[in-house]
């Protein structure tokens, strides 16, 4: 699929948001923790750059069912993020466990008209975003997306 963004082959990227510098070390590992194992490849690296601050909530879900995930399995791996870092509680680790939760909210507040969206791109061939600027970057494009296939439609 293409993404309709300037220098899409280089990833625009946001700047990522820590809450004390240093602390992308503890941050990562605790990530790493929460998502091992979890789904495909495609999918982890969506939970990873989620929980990291790199993508929104609503852009990772838009790329988890771009990807195909079924409502079912996007549930399933939403609650088990939610679980592990209810487990895996450590001081220090706010941030990452606030992403948790927001994603699983927003997961939770749009589940029916996640399966909606879902239901749609398995009958698009390719969706698009629309709007009559571009997306600036990556996040934007699939943050447009959410809203546009998902938020609207609930």
């Amino acid at each position: 699929m293409t993404v309709p963004f300037p220098d899409a082959r280089h990833g625009a990227r946001r700047e990522l948001h820590r809450d004390q510098p240093g602390r992308e070390g503890i941050e990562a590992e605790l990530v790493s923790r929460l998502t091992a194992g979890l789904g495909s490849e495609s999918t982890r690296r969506s939970l990873v750059r989620c929980l990291d601050g790199e993508l929104s909530g609503q852009a990772a879900l838009m790329q988890l069912l771009l990807a195909g995930t079924s409502v079912t399995a996007l549930r399933e791996l939403v609650d088990e993020i939610t679980a592990r870092a209810d487990a895996d509680s450590r001081a220090g680790d706010s941030l990452v466990r606030d992403r948790a939760d927001a994603l699983t909210r927003l997961f939770v507040e749009n589940e029916a008209a996640c399966a909606r969206a879902a239901a749609r791109l398995a009958r698009a061939e390719e969706p698009r975003a629309s709007t009559d600027e571009p997306a600036a970057d990556e996040v934007t494009y699939y943050e447009r997306l959410f809203e546009q296939l998902v938020t609207r439609e609930a």
